[in-house]
């Protein structure tokens, strides 16, 4: 007796220690995720992601590298020279399409996207005492100073299409005797509050510190943005739609109509189905793990995952959004 006692608890032991070491067994190639700067919120984004993934398979193959930003990471991957990446919805679209401003030639019809994550909020903050319809104006005459951002960044590339929408664009603006300034936000922010520009523009989490200061500093308002500017923007770059809360901001007592830029995650249609599943649903599943790694996160909901996706979602992710009965 004493003796099959010791031989079930020996194989109770060994049953134990082989257990975890077979559930690491899955082997994976190699692959990288593209994502931003070390200093920034995609770059721990990403390798929350990846640490996640990496728990089913043997050897991590999964590693997070620095990125070329939203106009690069795409490029790397519908390249092959990287199998993951980070992007904002509208640079992806455009890279997917081709024959556009941002992607000039031949659009790159491999790329596909797993889950839509932590937006940013176009958010334009005017001057009290500018026409609510001056965008519209500008064609007509009238003058605009307004700061758009830096060259390349996504504010300037948002603000730029809707002024294409309502029927101008930055030269039209200056042709007309307004001022376009460029620059880092700091700079254009110096610039609003000391009056030299009227219109402020962003595109960053709400509560920005940034539009807190300027819509306290002088009298201000939120642009309200039109339904006809937000459903082309949505057709034709991929951003969605979304309502500035009541009371995000000093005197703000009305919801405001505005798009939120998406921030995508991406891969090639290669990249096969299985680690596509396992990313969307450990991303689903440990929420308080991606927000450790980036605190926007608190308000991002992973049901969300599936919507409005700039381009073909990914096999792999549309069979774990279809279990939990986030898609059709």
């Amino acid at each position: 007796m004493k003796l099959t006692h010791l031989i079930l608890a020996s194989a109770s032991v060994i049953a134990l220690t082989v257990a975890p070491a077979a559930a690491q067994e899955k082997k994976h190639a190699i692959a990288t995720f593209i994502s931003g700067g070390p200093t920034g919120t995609w770059f721990p984004t990403a390798t929350a992601i990846s640490e996640l993934v990496n728990k089913h398979y043997d050897g991590q193959p999964v590693s997070t590298i620095p990125g070329k930003g939203a106009i690069g990471n795409p490029l790397a991957v519908g390249s092959g020279k990287a199998d993951f990446g980070l992007s904002y919805g509208p640079f992806l679209r455009a890279i997917y399409d081709g024959n556009n401003p941002v992607m000039p030639k031949e659009g790159m019809k491999n790329l596909r996207t797993i889950a839509n994550v932590v937006a940013n909020t176009v958010q334009i903050s005017m001057a009290g005492d500018v026409p609510k319809d001056i965008f519209s104006q500008v064609k007509n005459g009238a003058k605009v100073r307004i700061g758009v951002g830096a060259k390349g960044s996504s504010n300037l590339f948002g603000i730029e299409r809707i002024m294409e929408m309502h029927g101008t664009d930055f030269k039209g603006i200056e042709a007309a005797g307004g001022t376009v300034m460029e620059g880092a936000q700091e700079g254009l922010l110096d610039a609003y509050m000391n009056r030299q520009i009227d219109i402020y523009t962003n595109t960053v989490g709400l509560l920005a510190s940034d539009l807190q200061q300027a819509t306290a500093a002088r009298d201000s308002y939120l642009f309200d943005m039109p339904d006809e500017i937000r459903d082309r923007m949505v057709k034709d770059w991929g951003y969605t739609k979304f309502d500035i809360p009541a009371g995000t901001y000093t005197g703000q007592d009305k919801p405001v109509r505005a798009l939120n830029l998406p921030t995508t995650i991406f891969t090639s249609a290669d990249m096969d189905d299985e680690i596509v599943y396992l990313m969307v649903k450990d991303m689903a599943e440990n929420q308080d793990r991606l927000i450790s790694a980036y605190s926007g996160f608190k308000t991002w909901k992973p049901e969300d995952m599936p919507d409005s996706h700039p381009i073909p979602t990914h096999p792999g992710a549309v069979k774990y959004y279809k279990e939990r009965g986030w898609m059709k």
